[in-house]
This record gives structure tokens, sequence and C-alpha cells, in this order.
């Protein structure tokens, strides 16, 4: 049994490399295509092991090559995989195009990830673990059941609202952090997304929720840091200077790391510094899971 339990997607991530984003109607040659170990769930899951937490993965693979090639791959990343099943659907894949400046498109196609089931989960599983992690990959029904369940044995949840689907109150009721992402946030306010939104008004728009004692909040922003909310106190952190070169994962990367750090008993400015500093590594590689540090990368990086 693992300390921490992630809950969450598994997919082949198919990759092209391309100089730009294609025009309309445009044949774009690219440069390079590569495949990976991704999805939201197995890449903070992977996150977690390298640092050296102990993690059991509950996910969905399909009957297929992509989902004994995705189970061999978990396997050799140290995983608890007691509870990942095999289904009759196609394995979830995600269509990534990466560009010269680091920017990303993703098409995900979820396949066997729409059959996770919180029934996957077992009650032992959960009386061992400390924390558990979960994304919105997966039916959001079923993230809620899993942090119902895991609050009834004592577990600190954290929910990482992407792909983005509006959670229910309930589900937000029983999270103890919540991380989004800029355009993730904009969306849960419904705002304009077609825009950064500046510092000042971030911080207004997190300080004006309703968020009980007990809850943090986190946005992320790419190369500008992130913000973190607890207690009513509110904290920017910079974003970390480095020659970005794929950010495919980099935000599970972050998730990841965060959890680790919290599951340390660091607090949340401290956990959302380290969880950072990973985040900057990550940046700086190709591939989702193949860009997850180690615990000595994330001690050494300056």
């Amino acid at each position: 049994m693992s300390e921490i339990i992630v809950f969450g997607g598994v997919n082949l991530d198919q990759v092209v490399y391309l100089p730009r984003p294609p025009k309309e109607g445009e044949t774009l040659e690219g440069q390079s295509v590569q495949t990976f170990l991704g999805g939201k769930g197995a890449n903070q899951a992977v996150a977690l092991s390298r640092l050296g937490a102990s993690v059991s993965f509950v996910g969905n693979v399909g009957k297929d090559a992509f989902g004994e090639e995705l189970t061999s791959a978990l396997l050799d990343e140290g995983l608890d995989l007691s509870m990942l099943s095999s289904v009759d659907e196609k394995t979830g894949t995600a269509l990534i195009n990466v560009f010269e400046n680091s920017d990303n498109q993703i098409i995900y196609v979820p396949g066997a990830n729409k059959s996770t089931n919180h029934n996957q989960v077992t009650s032992d599983s959960l009386e061992e673990a400390k924390l558990v992690v979960s994304q919105m990959e997966v039916n959001s029904e079923e993230v809620e059941k899993f942090f119902v369940n895991s609050k009834d044995k004592n577990c600190l949840t954290i929910l990482n609202v992407a792909p983005f689907k509006m959670p229910s109150k309930k589900l937000l009721t029983y999270t103890d952090v919540l991380v989004f992402n800029e355009l993730e946030f904009s969306l849960f306010l419904g705002l304009e997304t077609s825009k950064s939104v500046d510092l000042d008004s971030l911080k207004e728009k997190i300080k004006s929720l309703d968020i009980d004692d007990r809850s943090s909040l986190i946005v992320t922003l790419g190369e500008r840091g992130l913000v973190c909310y607890k207690n009513n106190t509110l904290n920017y952190i910079e974003g970390h200077s480095v020659e970005a070169i794929d950010t495919v994962g980099s935000g599970d990367c972050f998730i990841g790391a965060l959890a680790f750090s919290l599951l340390e008993g660091k607090s949340l400015k401290e956990s959302c510094e380290f969880a950072n500093k990973s985040a900057a590594i990550s940046v700086t590689r190709k591939g989702a899971a193949a860009s997850m540090p180690t615990i000595e990368e994330v001690v050494n990086f300056n």
C-alpha cells in the first residue's frame, strides 16, 4: 500500500515537433514525431515516484498494444498498479503539437479513461493513504465519489481542475487544495479567456472568493509563476528563467511535486516553491512523464 493515491488518466502521447502552428488548410512539415507515456494522472504519479514517494495509480488502459506498452512504462517507474484495470476500450490517446517557442496544442481522446471508477480504489488502500490526487480527465462524478471516500479516511485531497470541467459544489466541498492554471481559473469564474489576467486583478478575484479556512487555492501562471492562497494570506511566487523546449506535462509535474512536499509536512507556500522549481526543470526536457525530475535535481536547482 502507498502513502499517496493518484486517480486519473493515462494516455499514449503522440508528439509532433513543429516550427509553428499550421494555418487553416495548411500542410506543414514536422521536424520529428515521438511517443511518450502521458495522461495527467500518470504524469503526476510518475512525478511523485521520481521524487521518492510511494504511489498507487488508479486508472484504466485498453486491451490493446498501447495499453500493454503504458502498463510496462508505469511499472518501470516503480508505481503500485494493483488498482489499474484493463477494459474493452481503446487506450487513451493524446495528439500533441509542440512548437519551437515551447507552446503546444493538445487533442485528447479519453478512450478507456472514461471507464475509470471510484470502486477501483480499495478500502484498504484508503486506510493506508495520507494524500490523494485527481484531475478531470476521468468522469467528474467518479472523482467526487473518490474524494468523499477519501475524506472519510482523513486523507488530504488535491484537485487539479484540468482539463477544465466545472467542478460540482460537493466536489469543491471535499477538496482541500484546488489547483487551476490561468485559463482554467478564468473559465471557472466565467471571465474572458483571450488575454492574460493581470496580477493585481487576479489577486482581487481570489480574495473575493468564499474559501473556507481549511481550503487552499493555487493558480499557476506559466513563466510568470503562480499565486497561492490560504487562511486569508495570498502569496505570489515568481517563475524561474529557463530555456523551455517542451511545456507538456509541466503542470502535472507541479501537482506531483506539490503533493510530495505537502506530504513531507511543508507549508503551502514552501510546497509551491518546491513545485515551481520542479516544473521549471521539466520544461527543459521533451515529453510529459519523461520530463519529471528526481529529488536530487530539484534540491540542487538554482
